[in-house]
């Protein structure tokens, strides 16, 4: 069997293709935090996801159950990596996940009293 230089070329093209596609992979966030930034809790995540392009589950609200009243958000990330964007592109963005994570913000300590 004699392999031309012409066909172990395109190989090598093919090859450096595939290394270039699959090392180069990234996810992307986006991070909203408070002016204050002073956490109480570790982050909590769920992933989000959207059906149809949100036409079968409408956007809706999320409620962060372990913060309470006392308390606010102190962070939220949301983020998408490779898995999750391979599969809204191999669904033509009829499945879209999204990982949420959050954080709750120390409670403010009152001053004075009553």
């Amino acid at each position: 069997m004699r392999i031309t230089t012409s066909s172990f070329t395109q190989q090598s093209r093919n090859l450096l293709f595939v290394v270039i596609v699959f090392s180069t992979q990234s996810c992307y966030q986006y991070r909203v935090l408070n002016t204050n930034n002073d956490p109480a809790t570790e982050y909590q995540k769920t992933i989000m996801w959207s059906y149809a392009w949100g036409l079968v589950n409408k956007p809706k609200d999320f409620h962060i159950p372990n913060c309470t009243n006392n308390n606010a958000v102190d962070e939220v990330l949301f983020k998408k990596n490779f898995g999750h964007t391979v599969l809204t592109l191999f669904t033509l963005g009829i499945v879209s996940p999204v990982e949420v994570k959050w954080r709750c913000h120390k409670p403010c300590q009152r001053v004075g009293g009553l």
